[in-house]
């Protein structure tokens, strides 16, 4: 009777496990990446969002730049958007030096290596990213009325 040797297959099962380990951990990273890429570009687009808003004299030519700048920054970091109604929330926009109006923005991060038919319309295999940015109108930018109570 003859014994069957070992040798050879601890280098086997190393790559075995190597493959097997390595393969979702690789995957974890690229989504994490993609997730952390998506909240850089929201976080970043809603600062200039408002920054673009604050400049504009009017609320329709603010929506305007607002939402070409955000379109910038998320193109900048490779992230796809589209605009899902207005940006910009302000109550009456006057524009007034002192004024607040805030900024949101979201989209959903679609997983890496998942067809597109699962993430058309509603991104059903996505993680959602938002960002929320909160903006003063400075009291020497303002365009509008300056009123008694205004804090500047």
């Amino acid at each position: 009777m003859r014994l069957r040797s070992d040798d050879g297959s601890a280098i086997v099962e190393y790559v075995w496990l190597a493959v097997l380990l390595m393969i979702p951990l690789v995957y974890v990273v690229l989504a994490a990446l993609s997730v952390q890429r998506t909240a850089f570009a929201s976080t970043a687009a809603a600062r200039e969002a408002a920054r673009a808003y604050a400049t504009a004299g009017s609320d329709a030519e603010g929506e305007q730049r607002a939402e070409a700048a955000v379109a910038m920054a998320m193109r900048d970091q490779g992230v796809r958007w589209s605009p899902r109604g207005r940006v910009i929330a302000c109550g009456d926009c006057t524009f007034a030096p002192g004024s607040t109006f805030s900024v949101d923005i979201s989209t959903t991060v679609a997983l890496p290596f998942v067809p597109g038919w699962l993430c058309g319309e509603r991104c059903v295999a996505g993680i959602p990213v938002s960002a929320h940015h909160r903006e003063r109108i400075d009291c020497f930018a303002g365009t509008g009325a300056r009123t008694e109570d205004t804090t500047c």
